[in-house]
């Protein structure tokens, strides 16, 4: 019976979207992966993947490093996959729960390029632009996961992942996430992230997790996969991260793209299960539109659209899932800046992503912006205002005091007004006289220049570059 207005409104809860696929679509798009994972496989490029999936009963070619995955070991990887997902952080009070309950917001990651705040000029990022980056990230209260947001350049290549690693564990206190090039990287991380995070954790330390970008189509990247492997033995939540280009490398049609994302999704989530049943894994949602007219990354909205039906996909596997917002394709701040940041934010949110990623960088994630990465913070701070939900009880309601008051009264002396005003009032931004570029220049600023790393135990800096060192030596 349909409920009445009133009954109705007893469901009313945070605006959000309704489903982007019927559950029969779902299933389709399920039961066409299985079948691809079967018929056409994976390569994995690498024959360490393959010996594990073989122990599970995959059918593998090591001529080829491909495997062929049964759908009873897909589906059993599924189950095994938690939807509860905690990453923790070398300051408890800063651990991330994705639970489907809440939106967490990240920065983006491994742009190349930095603005510098105090001539507005390009240039190719450096290990300095990453420290900013990382300093401001930890200052500005909405954003809760640090991906390293710009390769560090002047670092060289086989030390580089390592830096990166060692600027992140010491410039915050969050949750720190990048990817992990090759196996041989994966000691000298897990040592320098628990030197950072001391004895004050119970979890052995390991406050970072990592993304595995696969090759559309259907392949992944042997070197990162082993690196994967070893991580997943130690239970390090891995993000698979499929990147599939609609036109390009994947099928022109949203429907086709979503389906090939979603199987090589499932072949790295099966591999990780494989390893280390039990191992967090996050749905990445990657899937893009190639620009028919230009061949450029990146061809108009229809890739938000994808991030939608991708997002289904992982309710239905029950694990958490990644979605682009605050995002752009502009190289500047500026009205296109504006809409595209808004409108991926508000949809992100509104669909109710565990992550939402992009913050501080423009030009399809190139290029850091510190400007940008204040703006950010107060439109995640704004859209969550909005998409709030209202609360209807007798403390909100106030219809005592609106008795109380009386008609022709005024409000402001009330002690209700100044209470709720601490506690729930979202200021105006920006202030009343000063532009948004003005205000988001000075807060940046005024971090850079104020704002401490939170302190790490006792001789951990000089610990972790000590295994800088060794790392440089080793690596070479």
């Amino acid at each position: 019976m349909k409920k009445s207005g009133l009954e109705a409104h007893k469901d009313a809860r945070r605006l959000s979207l309704r489903p982007a696929l019927a559950p029969r679509d779902v299933e389709r798009i399920h039961e066409r992966s299985l079948d691809l994972l079967e018929k056409v496989g994976v390569v994995y490029n690498t024959p360490r993947a393959l010996e594990i999936l073989e122990e599970k009963g995959a059918t593998v070619d090591y001529e080829r490093t491909w495997a062929s995955l049964p759908r009873e070991l897909v589906e059993w990887a599924i189950e095994h996959a938690p939807r509860r997902v905690r990453l923790c952080a070398r300051d408890p009070a800063r651990d991330v729960v994705l639970d489907g309950r809440g939106s967490h917001h990240t920065t983006d990651s491994q742009g190349t390029e930095a603005i510098d705040l105090d001539t507005g000029e390009r240039h190719d990022s450096t290990a300095e632009d990453l420290r900013r980056g990382l300093l401001v990230a930890d200052a500005l209260d909405r954003i809760e996961i640090v991906n390293v947001m710009v390769a560090a350049g002047d670092v060289p290549s086989h030390l580089r992942t390592i830096r990166h690693f060692a600027l992140a564990f010491t410039q915050t206190s969050k949750h720190v996430r990048t990817g992990v090039l090759n196996a041989a990287q994966v000691p000298f991380i897990v040592d320098m992230a628990r030197a950072a995070a001391g004895s004050g954790r119970d979890d052995d330390g390991l406050v970072f997790s990592v993304v595995d970008c696969t090759i559309s189509p259907l392949m992944h990247d042997g070197p990162m996969t082993e690196a994967c492997i070893e991580l997943a033995r130690l239970r390090v939540p891995i993000m698979v991260y499929p990147m599939p280009l609609a036109g390009g490398t994947s099928p022109i049609t949203r429907a086709g793209t979503c389906l090939l994302h979603n199987v090589e999704f499932l072949s790295g989530l099966t591999l990780f299960q494989s390893v280390n049943p039990g191992t967090p894994i996050i749905y990445g949602t990657g899937a893009s539109q190639l620009d028919m007219q230009t061949g450029a990354y990146g061809g108009g909205p229809s890739a938000y659209g994808m991030e939608l039906l991708l997002l289904e996909m992982a309710r239905t596997y029950q694990v958490p899932v990644n979605l682009a917002g605050v995002s752009t394709a502009s190289e500047a701040i500026d009205e296109q800046y504006g809409h595209e940041a808004t409108a991926s934010a508000l949809l992100a949110v509104l669909a109710r992503a565990d992550e939402i990623y992009s913050a501080g960088l423009l030009g399809s994630a190139q290029i850091l912006s510190l400007d940008k990465m204040v703006l950010d913070n107060y439109l995640i701070t704004e859209i969550d205002a909005m998409v709030a939900p209202l609360q209807v009880d007798d403390e909100h309601l106030q219809a005592k005091l609106i008795e109380h008051v009386g008609i022709g009264g005024h409000y402001l002396s009330q002690p209700e007004t100044r209470a709720f005003t601490r506690r729930e009032y979202v200021p105006k931004w920006p202030p009343a006289g000063t532009s948004m570029l003005e205000a988001a220049r000075a807060k940046a600023l005024d971090i850079l220049r104020n704002h401490q790393p939170p302190p790490l135990p006792d001789g951990a800096e000089a610990q972790i570059e000590d295994i800088v060192r060794e790392a440089d030596a080793g690596l070479v």
